[in-house]
This record gives C-alpha cells, sequence and structure tokens, in this order.
C-alpha cells in the first residue's frame, strides 16, 4: 500500500510543476553562494514534506478513530467513486462548486503569511516557507489524505502522507532549483495527465474496497492437494 502514496506523488508531481512551480521557482533565496541555494531549496521542500506528514497523522488519527463504527472498506470505495466522478463532471459544472469560506480564510491567511516571508532569505525562512506551503489547497494533496485515511491508523497515515511527499521531491526540488525546462516540458500535458492521475488513485480505491470486503472474488485460494493428477 505505502509504495503506491510514493508512485502517486511522483507522477502527480506533474501536477504540481503547474500549479506550484511558479511560486518554487520564486522562493526567497541566497544565492552568494551555491550551496547556500541548493540548502534552501531543500529545506523548503523538506518543509512542504513535513507538513503532509503531520496531515497523514492527523487524518490517519480520525480513521482509526472511526474504524470502529464505518466500514473502511466501504468508505474506500465510496471515496473512489466520488473522485471518479469529480474527474468526470464537466468543467462548467466543476467551477460552480466553491469552496467553504473558512477555507478561504485560511487560505489568505497562508498567502499573507507566505507574502511576509518572501522579503527574508534565511534558511529558516525557506523552511518555514515549505511548512505553510503544505497547507494550502491542493486537489491532489487532499487526493492522497484520502488514502492516508484509510489506512486505519494514526502512524499508517503519517508515514503514507511522507512517502507522497518524497515521491514529488524529484520533480519539485528539480523546479525548486531552476530547471524551467521541466515546467515547459510538461506545461501543455498538465490537462490530460493530472485527471490520469486522479482516475488512477480512484480506481485504486475501488479495487482496495472491493478487495477487503470480498477477497473471495478478487482472489480463489485453491487446495492443490485435493486436485487429482494423471500419473
Amino acid at each position: 500500500m505505502f509504495y503506491s502514496a510514493f508512485i502517486m506523488g511522483f507522477i502527480g508531481s506533474l501536477h504540481c510543476v503547474g500549479m506550484c512551480g511558479p511560486i518554487a521557482m520564486m522562493l526567497p533565496a541566497d544565492t552568494s553562494k551555491k550551496w547556500k541555494f541548493i540548502t534552501g531549496r531543500i529545506l523548503y521542500n523538506s518543509g512542504r514534506i513535513l507538513t503532509y506528514g503531520f496531515l497523514g497523522l492527523f487524518v490517519g488519527f480520525i480513521g482509526e478513530s472511526t474504524s470502529y463504527f464505518i466500514s473502511q472498506k466501504t468508505l474506500s470505495i465510496v471515496l473512489g467513486i466520488l473522485i471518479l466522478l469529480a474527474v468526470l463532471l464537466p468543467k462548467s459544472l466543476q467551477n460552480k462548486i466553491s469552496l467553504n469560506p473558512q477555507i478561504f480564510r485560511f487560505t489568505n491567511l497562508i498567502k499573507s503569511s507566505l507574502s511576509a516571508l518572501f522579503k527574508k532569505h534565511s534558511f529558516v525562512t525557506q523552511f518555514l516557507f515549505g511548512l505553510l506551503n503544505g497547507f494550502l489547497p491542493c486537489g491532489l494533496v487532499y487526493a492522497a489524505l484520502s488514502g492516508a485515511f484509510l489506512t486505519e491508523h494514526i502512524t499508517d497515515g503519517m508515514t503514507f502522507m511522507f512517502l507522497f511527499g518524497l515521491g514529488t521531491l524529484p520533480m519539485m526540488l528539480g523546479i525548486s532549483l531552476g530547471a524551467t525546462w521541466l515546467r515547459k516540458t510538461f506545461a501543455l500535458k498538465l490537462p490530460k495527465l493530472i485527471p490520469i492521475t486522479y482516475s488512477i488513485l480512484a480506481i485504486w480505491l475501488i479495487i482496495r474496497g472491493f478487495n477487503a470486503a470480498y477477497p473471495h472474488i478478487i482472489k480463489q485460494n485453491i487446495d492443490l492437494s485435493n486436485i487429482p493428477f494423471c500419473h
């Protein structure tokens, strides 16, 4: 299960390049020495991944608490269907769906904090920038959190999101170090790649739920000792 978190982060990082790429490329940095610049970018991504781990810890706790009275198998199937429906939903309807006003307030608070950090170039600032950036609304992160929620354990939820974050590291570190060719290469492909990423996750959640609920359908256990063989 955990390997799927890394793969999801790696493939989904194409989404990150398109959405967060411009922010990562404009991060405050100490460019006086190359090692300082690279260290700052590593600290930024470390902060981002740490936030993902914290969010995974939180949803893992909720998942573990609710697993006693809600079937995680059913939830896995339902979440998969909902994500799949969101992918298939026409853009005209997607644009009409508005976020909760509280989420907008929280997002604006994060953005104002990020704006203040742009004025500073210290290592601590870049680490804090990554921590805050991890809290910004992101469909890919929400989708990953649904997987962390279904792990049913606090530490497993944290591990799931940590591995998801590591999966995004190669692409995000590259773009934050100034590899503009990454964004140019994938910019035109993003509209097609993002729905594919979400669809794969949705199908995985549905199969996971059915596999747990009806194991005899997914996999037949055959006792070879009872099968007659010709001599």
